[in-house]
């Protein structure tokens, strides 16, 4: 304690001077406008920024529940489309009405989590953490924010199989939106995990560089109106009646997480139907 007071008597009149200038810049900034509002200034965009920098690390840990909301709000806008409304359901099943417009809809969608994807394989598939406990069942489309996925090819009780729209047995049509024409037939050559081919496009076709790509409403798996691609370069050859098209992928594979599982009300019938569609065994044709 001593020490303490010796300190300070030896240090009173630097001490004295701090103190007496602090009582004089406080007297300044409080009582001369000029002063105090450069000060508030200063001081309101310091606490902007610390607020600013702290509201910034508080979402960073919330973006998972964040993107979670945004996949269950997505779904229930999903309902509400004019295309994903239906004139019936099966045997008249009210649970298959929109929770707000109360209006029958044709498709219902479950969010899950992307726990396993492989991009460099000739065959690719997706592991998903939902399975048949969650309704999830043999396929059902799935798709995410930025276009399709692929379809589920098995489930168990709490998770699924997705065969990857980068596998060489993945088939689809698609639907140009220029030319409101559903022709072709997209797949994947194995390749570059951010490129599709495009074949059996009729070389009499007005083709333009750019063109968006989307699913058809023929489609028997995806709803209709979900982005796959845009054309990027195609050619034509004399020798050939088709164009040879290269489509650049709407889904980056490499940053998938959370995704869509499309279920189709009526997928038990369409299921019947497409017995009789033939098809390369263990394909997944649109």
């Amino acid at each position: 304690m001593l020490v303490i007071f010796r300190w300070i008597r030896n240090q009173a009149y630097p001490l004295l001077f701090i103190l007496l200038l602090l009582s004089a810049v406080t007297q300044i900034f409080r009582y001369h406008f000029y002063q105090h509002s450069i000060y508030f200034g200063h001081a309101l965009g310091v606490h902007r920024n610390i607020d600013k920098w702290r509201t910034g690390i508080t979402s960073y840990f919330k973006l998972r529940t964040t993107n979670e909301q945004l996949v269950r709000e997505n779904g229930l806008l999903r309902n509400q489309l004019n295309w994903n409304l239906t004139s019936n359901s099966p045997n008249g099943a009210l649970s298959y009405k929109d929770t707000f417009t109360k209006t029958l809809i044709k498709y219902k969608y479950i969010p899950a989590r992307v726990i396993r994807n492989s991009v460099n394989e000739q065959n690719n598939f997706i592991v998903l953490d939902r399975g048949y406990k969650d309704g999830i069942k043999k396929h059902m489309s799935v798709i995410c924010p930025m276009g399709i996925v692929g379809v589920v090819v098995e489930s168990a009780a709490h998770y699924s199989l997705v065969m990857s729209v980068l596998n060489s047995k993945f088939e689809i049509t698609p639907y140009f939106y220029n030319l409101k024409i559903s022709q072709g037939v997209i797949s994947w050559n194995g390749e570059d995990p951010n490129y599709l081919e495009l074949e059996e496009v009729n070389r009499f076709v007005k083709l333009k560089n750019g063109m968006k790509l989307y699913t058809s409403n023929y489609s028997l798996l995806f709803p209709a109106g979900i982005p796959i691609g845009t054309i990027e370069k195609s050619e034509s050859n004399l020798k050939s009646n088709f164009y040879s098209i290269k489509v650049k992928l709407a889904t980056d594979f490499s940053q998938l997480d959370l995704v869509t599982v499309v279920k189709n009300i009526h997928q038990n019938e369409l299921d019947v139907l497409n017995k009789f569609i033939p098809s390369e065994e263990g394909g997944a044709h649109d």
